[in-house]
C-alpha cells in the first residue's frame, strides 16, 4: 500500500495543476470572446450609424451607374430676333492608338503624313503636333473647340490609306457659345467665359446676371445594373430630367445699335478721348433701343481685351459728375415748388456768385463761383440760363429752393436710386446724407457739381422732361421664355418728379435754346428737327482732393422732337483731348448719331 500511495500521490497533485491551468485558459478565451465581440459591435456601429451613408454610396456604385445630361443654354435675340449670342456645336480634337503593334506599326510608319494633313486642317504648325505624338503615347490633346466642318474634314481623310477614315483620331463634342455678330452690343450680352477652376461662369452684362437661368439645369440619371452590367428594367429608375436655360429677347435695335457703335468710335478717335458711351431709350415706355460704348471687344475673344476696364458697361457701371446737365433739373424743382415761375429772370451783373455772400461761411471769404467765360450775363431768362449754361444763376435758384423739398425732388429723379435693369455691373451713385449737406452742396449740386450719376441714371432722370414729368424704369429686356412659360416685361412707372406744365415748360426752354444756338455750331443741322437738348462740362474729381485742370467729362443728352418725343439719348466722352467743351467734343457725335438714326425713328424735320 505505501508503494501504490507514492505512486498515486504525485497524480493528485499533478491533477490540481491541470485544472488551475485549464481555469486560467478558460477565462482568457473568455476575454478575447468578449473583446471580439465588442470590437465586432463596435465595428458593425462604425460601419451601419456612422459611416451608413458612405458604404451605401460604395455598394450603390457596383450596381448603379449615372450620367449627366447637360442643359441646353438659351439663346439671346435682339428686338427683331436677330440672334445676338447661341451655343454651337465644336469638338476637341485627339490624336489616339491603342498598343496593338500593328496599329502602332501603321500609324508610325505613316506618321509625317498623319501631321502634315492635320496641321494644315486644323490650321497648326506640325511641330506643336509632332511633339505630342512620341513613340510610347496612347492620348494626345491636338487642338479644342473646333468647328463641325474642320471635324468633318478630319474625319473623311484616309490618311493611312483606303477605308482608314478616323485612325488615329478622336472627337469630343462640346458646346460653345457664340455672337454670330462680333462686337454687336458686347457690353449688353457680356461673355460666358472661365472661373479659376475651368468651369464656366458668366461675366458681365446679362449673362453675368443671368448666367443661371440662361445655363439651366443639368440632368441626371440613375440606373440599376447586374453583375454583368446589364441595365436592369425592372429596377427604380430615378431621372432627374435638365432643364433648358431661358431665351432673352432684348430691347435693343440692331439697325440702330450698329450706328451708334460705329459713330461712337469715330467721335472718341476725333476727340483722343479715354472712353465713350451712349445710351438711345424710348421716354415713354423706358425701353432701351441702343446702349454702347468704346473701346469695345468682341465677346467671342473676349481674352484679347489689353485692359480689363474695356470689358466693363461703363453706360451703367461708371458714376461721375455730369455738369451743367443738372440746370434743367434745379429749375424743374424750383418751378415745381412755387420758387420761380416760367418768367423768372436772374441778373446776373458781375459773371460769378460770391459764396460768403451767398452761404455766410467765414471760410469762404474771396471764393466765388463763375460763368463759364468768367464775364457778366446780364438779365437772362430760363430758355438764355440754359443757352449760356450760367452758374451763378442756377446757384441762385438752388438756394432759393426750400432744402428738403430740394433733397427729395433729387431722390424722386433717381440720383442714387439704383435702378436694376439687368445687367452685372451696373452701379449706382451716391447721394450724401441729408444732415450732411451745406448751403456750399446746394450751390454746387444746383449745376452738377459734386453730385454725381451713371449714364443709365442720368438719361433716366432727363427723360422725365419728354414723358410729360413720369419717370419709367429703364429695361433692356422683353421677354425672357423657357419651355413651361413666356415672361413678358412691361414698362413701369418709377416715379412722378413733376407736373406735366412743369416739364413742358423745362421742354419749351430747351427748345428755344437749342434754337438759339446753345448747341454750338456744330449743332444748327439738329435745329429743324426740334430737338431738345443740354450740354454739360464737368471736372473730373482728383484722388488728392479738388479736381484735376486738364480734363473734363462732357456730356449732351436730349429728346426729339419736342412735341412728341420718340427717344431720348446721352452721349459721354471721358476725357476728350481736342477741346475741353462739350459743344466742341460730345455735340458733333450726338449730331451724327442722331442724324442717322433719325428716319430710322420715324422723326421728321419741323415745317
Amino acid at each position: 500500500m505505501g508503494n501504490l500511495n507514492s505512486l498515486l500521490s504525485p497524480q493528485k497533485r499533478t491533477s490540481k495543476t491541470n485544472k488551475s491551468s485549464t481555469s486560467f485558459n478558460i477565462k482568457i478565451i473568455g476575454v478575447g470572446i468578449t473583446l471580439f465581440a465588442l470590437l465586432v459591435i463596435i465595428q458593425m456601429f462604425r460601419w451601419q450609424i456612422l459611416f451608413a451613408e458612405k458604404f451605401q454610396n460604395m455598394a450603390q456604385g457596383q450596381y448603379k451607374t449615372s450620367r449627366t445630361q447637360v442643359a441646353t443654354r438659351g439663346i439671346i435675340t435682339a428686338a427683331d430676333n436677330t440672334v445676338l449670342a447661341v451655343d454651337e456645336p465644336v469638338w476637341n480634337i485627339y490624336a489616339t492608338l491603342s498598343m496593338d503593334e500593328k496599329e502602332r506599326e501603321l500609324f508610325f510608319s505613316h506618321k509625317d503624313k498623319f501631321v502634315a494633313q492635320v496641321a494644315s486642317i486644323l490650321n497648326m504648325e506640325m511641330i506643336e503636333i509632332e511633339e505630342k505624338l512620341t513613340d510610347s503615347f496612347v492620348y494626345a490633346s491636338l487642338m479644342k473647340e473646333v468647328s463641325t466642318e474642320k471635324k468633318k474634314a478630319l474625319e473623311q481623310a484616309e490618311i493611312f490609306g483606303p477605308g482608314t477614315k478616323g485612325f488615329g483620331l478622336y472627337f469630343e463634342n462640346e458646346e460653345k457659345r457664340t455672337y454670330p455678330n462680333n462686337s454687336l452690343a458686347s457690353h449688353v450680352l457680356g461673355f460666358i467665359g472661365k472661373d479659376e477652376e475651368g468651369e464656366s461662369v458668366g461675366q458681365y452684362g446679362i449673362q453675368g446676371y443671368y448666367y443661371g437661368d440662361i445655363t439651366g439645369r443639368q440632368g441626371y440619371s440613375y440606373e440599376e445594373k447586374d453583375s454583368f452590367g446589364n441595365v436592369i428594367l425592372t429596377a427604380e429608375y430615378e431621372p432627374i430630367l435638365p432643364r433648358e436655360g431661358k431665351d432673352f429677347k432684348l430691347t435693343i435695335i440692331p439697325n440702330i445699335q450698329s450706328k451708334v457703335e460705329s459713330i461712337l468710335e469715330k467721335g472718341v478717335k476725333e476727340s483722343r478721348a479715354k472712353s465713350g458711351s451712349a445710351i438711345i431709350m424710348d421716354p415713354k415706355t423706358g425701353a432701351i433701343i441702343a446702349m454702347a460704348n468704346y473701346p469695345s471687344y468682341d465677346p467671342n475673344e473676349y481674352w484679347r481685351v489689353s485692359e480689363p476696364w474695356i470689358l466693363r458697361n461703363r453706360a451703367v457701371s461708371d458714376v461721375y459728375e455730369y455738369g451743367s446737365v443738372q440746370k434743367p433739373i434745379t429749375a424743374a424743382i424750383a418751378l415745381e415748388t412755387g420758387v420761380i415761375d416760367k418768367d423768372y429772370t436772374c441778373n446776373d451783373p458781375t459773371g460769378y456768385l460770391d459764396l460768403y455772400e451767398a452761404t455766410g461761411y467765414p471760410d469762404l471769404k474771396g471764393q466765388k463761383i463763375y460763368t463759364w467765360n468768367r464775364r457778366a450775363a446780364g438779365l437772362l431768362n430760363l430758355s438764355l440760363i440754359f443757352k449760356h449754361s450760367n452758374n451763378p444763376c442756377a446757384a441762385t435758384i438752388g438756394l432759393a429752393i426750400d432744402f428738403d423739398e430740394f433733397y427729395s425732388a433729387l431722390q424722386d429723379y433717381g440720383i442714387g436710386e439704383f435702378i436694376g435693369i439687368g445687367l452685372q455691373e451696373e452701379g449706382t451713385s451716391y447721394l450724401k446724407p441729408k444732415n450732411l449737406w451745406t448751403k456750399l452742396d446746394v450751390i454746387t449740386a444746383s449745376y452738377g457739381q459734386v453730385i454725381s450719376a451713371t449714364p443709365l441714371q442720368l438719361i433716366s432722370a432727363f427723360s422725365t422732361f419728354a414723358n410729360e414729368g413720369v419717370r419709367m424704369r429703364p429695361y433692356i429686356i422683353s421677354e425672357i421664355k423657357d419651355e413651361r412659360e413666356t415672361i413678358k416685361i412691361e414698362p413701369q412707372i418709377l416715379s412722378r418728379t413733376t407736373s406735366k406744365e412743369t416739364a413742358n415748360i423745362i421742354r419749351e426752354t430747351l427748345t428755344n435754346s437749342v434754337k438759339d444756338d446753345s448747341l454750338g455750331y456744330y449743332g444748327k443741322e439738329l435745329i429743324p428737327y426740334s430737338v431738345v437738348a443740354k450740354t454739360g462740362t464737368a471736372q473730373i474729381a482728383s484722388k488728392d482732393g479738388g479736381y484735376q485742370e486738364k480734363y473734363t467729362n462732357d456730356t449732351v443728352i436730349g429728346f426729339a422732337p419736342s412735341e412728341d418725343p420718340k427717344m431720348i439719348m446721352l452721349v459721354k466722352l471721358q476725357e476728350p483731348k481736342n477741346a475741353s467743351f462739350a459743344s466742341l467734343t460730345t455735340v458733333p457725335v450726338w449730331r451724327d448719331i442722331f442724324l442717322s438714326i433719325a428716319d430710322d425713328m420715324e422723326i421728321k424735320k419741323q415745317k
